[in-house]
């Protein structure tokens, strides 16, 4: 499961995300379409997003 099916999961949408993550939207879009690869989202930022969705980071890099 992605990043994308996570968030769906949870009920937010891409803005809502945003917002509780501190990630910016096209960022997250870009992740979640895959025009950024896992290998080159920093750390920090799948470690927001995972606090966000309550999940792991690796699990936002899949």
């Amino acid at each position: 499961m992605g990043l994308r099916e996570i968030r769906q999961a949870k009920g937010l949408t891409l803005m809502e995300l945003a917002e509780k993550s501190g990630v910016g939207y096209m960022q997250i879009h870009k992740i979640e379409t895959g025009k950024s690869k896992p290998a080159n989202i920093a750390l920090k930022t799948a470690v927001k997003l995972a606090k966000a969705l309550d999940c792991r980071p690796e699990d936002i890099l899949k």
